[in-house]
């Protein structure tokens, strides 16, 4: 099945887990990360604001793990991060994702830290492949920064983990898939 099919596919699967499921694994993902980030140093902390049938990582934010959150903003092709300090500074943008606003500070990335990044997609793969939403914008900004150290873990739930997705060379891999 090609990407796009298996977009459709994914995203469809997500819609039919019930709202409660939905709910309790996006907690179980959570209590990953936020173990995950308990355990380690990470300089900022890239997340994510949720489409409604997307795993919910709010919740990470909302526990103030860091003060260093950063959420993402598209613009053309292109995609940055900025300080969000409280959901009070995100606002509905492109393709209706809540993204900082305007005075929210870009953040620019240091070869000597460490970022951890958490990656939403339709569905992955047990290589950490995965299928997005067809602009390539964490593909893109992965390819940006090739020289930045990332801990890149995709989220998903367990109905979107498979076995095998198909992938090209400007595809960019997360190092670890939590899933419930």
């Amino acid at each position: 099945m090609d990407k796009k099919e298996a977009r459709k596919k994914y995203i469809e699967v997500r819609k039919n887990i019930p709202i409660e499921n939905r709910a309790d694994k996006s907690l179980k993902i959570c209590k990953k990360i936020e173990e995950l980030i308990s355990a380690k140093h990470f300089d900022a902390i890239l997340l994510y604001a949720p489409l409604e049938y997307e795993v919910d990582v709010i919740k990470v934010f909302n526990k103030s793990l860091s003060d260093n959150f950063y959420f993402p903003l598209t613009k053309g092709e292109a995609m940055t991060f900025h300080k969000v300090e409280s959901l009070d500074d995100l606002e509905t943008g492109n393709f209706n994702v809540r993204e900082p606003k305007e005075y929210c500070s870009e953040i620019f990335f240091k070869k000597d830290k460490e970022y951890l990044v958490i990656v939403p997609g339709a569905a992955f793969d047990k290589n950490g492949y995965r299928i997005g939403y067809g602009k390539g914008f964490y593909d893109k900004f992965f390819a940006k920064n090739k020289d930045v150290k990332f801990t890149k873990i995709g989220v998903c739930f367990k109905e979107c983990f498979v076995d095998e997705i198909d992938y090209d060379e400007y595809d960019y891999p997360v190092d670890e898939v939590y899933f419930a």
